[in-house]
């Protein structure tokens, strides 16, 4: 072998050994920033973020509360600590495993924090001004004018973007012994505010908690004007929002007035027309020999069960479909205008309307099963003359007229024949023939009432 030859074979050996130990070095090391990697934890709806350190274990309103994550945080209870955080308005926990220390992400909004609005543009000694104001009270002695052994220092600090203060709470008597920093700032009409706890002697390791510090950034900054137009539009959703609900059961009550008093007329109507098709019967007036159909039905348990569930829920079902997707319209409407308990009392009345016309319909079907004794499945006969119908067997012997009809319906095997809301006959559409039904239903309600 030549030696040129050869030491190019070699020297092409060696590059693909470093070029492989190159590429292992690239995956490892592209697995130790991966690993490496900062968490990043977005408040939405407050306008800001914070970005945690690799490791941090973190804990939000919806974390579950049997997620193995609060015993590893060291937080036994944790229902009670989600119970806390609910109202405390704490965004998060934040648990450093390096250094044991919980940080308490905290935003809410007060009277003091809409007038202050915002550190930005704001002197230090105003900041200064709103934190004693903040901590009014805390240090002050108790009703006998003695010290509560409660101290607290205040300071500012330097962040990228808005000012922040710090406060260092030490506590001292009896009771206990403890130490608190926080940190905070106010912003969009909210308080940031970022703490933690150490109870016992000792001082506060702040290495954790500043870093938590040090990462928030805020997302949006708003002027006072354009929070004035927020809040502006957010009424304005919320009188529309209340609007839509008064309006909803003004519509209703007008509905309900309208229909009573259309019923009543037509109730007394239909008494006139019957008292006197029975005079005009009993004088032998009205036609009891021509017979334009028969039909029959069984009374069963089977058959009244779908009567009732056909009358409950499909019978006036573009009604109901109509008023549920309004309802449906307006709950939506309140909840993204933050007008929740608006919502959820048009969405409780949607429920409470289901659940009457779930029982109504249980109540009916229980009434008729008493009635046809169904058990039995008793056989019912209908014979249909010109002005009116009779019914006998199923325990039954009753005369109708086709004045009383309210409605008359044909679903699947039967022909359903309404005298109310819930009062009616069925019956099975076979027993009359294709042809006959026509015409029969024709009849029917041609001689029906208006």
């Amino acid at each position: 072998m030549k030696p040129a030859k050869w030491f190019g074979e070699r020297t092409a050996l060696t590059v693909k050994k470093l070029l492989s130990v190159f590429m292992i070095a690239v995956c490892v090391m592209g697995t130790v920033f991966a690993s490496a990697a900062d968490q990043e934890v977005v408040f939405e709806d407050h306008e800001f973020k914070v970005t945690a350190p690799d490791g941090t274990l973190i804990m939000n309103r919806d974390t579950n509360k049997n997620a193995a994550v609060w015993l590893e945080a060291g937080i036994a209870d944790s229902e009670d600590r989600l119970e806390m955080m609910e109202q405390m308005n704490v965004l998060s926990l934040f648990f450093d495993k390096n250094t044991g220390a919980l940080v308490n992400v905290i935003c809410k909004m007060t009277e003091e924090t809409v007038n202050m609005f915002s550190f930005v543009g704001k002197t230090d000694s105003e900041i200064l001004a709103y934190v004693d104001k903040l901590m009014e009270g805390v240090d002050a002695p108790d009703e006998n004018g003695q010290s509560t052994g409660v101290t607290y220092e205040r300071s500012l600090i330097k962040h990228s973007q808005i000012p922040f203060f710090r406060i260092l709470l030490d506590i001292k008597n009896e009771e206990m012994t403890a130490k608190e920093v926080i940190y905070g700032c106010v912003v969009n009409g909210r308080l940031i505010e970022i703490d933690q706890y150490l109870e016992g002697e000792g001082s506060v390791d702040e290495s954790f908690i500043g870093k938590i510090v040090d990462s928030v950034y805020i997302t949006k900054f708003m002027t006072y004007e354009e929070y004035e137009d927020i809040i502006a539009k957010s009424k304005l959703k919320i009188w529309i929002a209340l609007g839509c609900v008064i309006f909803l059961f003004v519509g209703l009550f007008v509905f309900v007035t309208y229909n009573k008093k259309k019923k009543e007329k037509k109730a007394v109507r239909i008494s006139d027309n019957l008292r006197d098709f029975r005079e005009r019967k009993a004088k032998g007036e009205v036609d009891c020999k021509t017979v334009i159909a028969m039909g029959s039905a069984e009374y069963n348990i089977k058959a009244i069960d779908k009567f009732v569930n056909y009358n409950t829920w499909i019978r006036n079902i573009i009604i109901e479909v109509i008023l549920l997707a309004f309802l449906a319209v307006i709950v939506v409407f309140c909840l993204s205008s933050n007008s929740i308990i608006y919502g959820l009392l048009v969405a409780a009345c949607g429920f409470v309307s289901l659940y009457f016309n779930y029982s109504g319909g249980e109540k009916n079907k229980a009434n008729m099963m008493a009635r046809y004794d169904a058990r039995r499945k008793p056989l019912a006969r209908f014979t249909f003359y010109e002005e009116f119908f009779n019914m006998t067997g199923a325990g039954a012997m009753a005369e109708y007229t086709y004045d009383q009809v309210m409605s008359v319906r044909v679903y699947n095997e039967y022909l359903y024949i309404f005298f109310g809301t819930e009062q009616g006959v069925f019956v099975e559409r076979n027993t009359i023939g294709e042809e006959e039904l026509v015409k029969l239903i024709t009849h029917i309600k041609s001689h029906k009432a208006k």
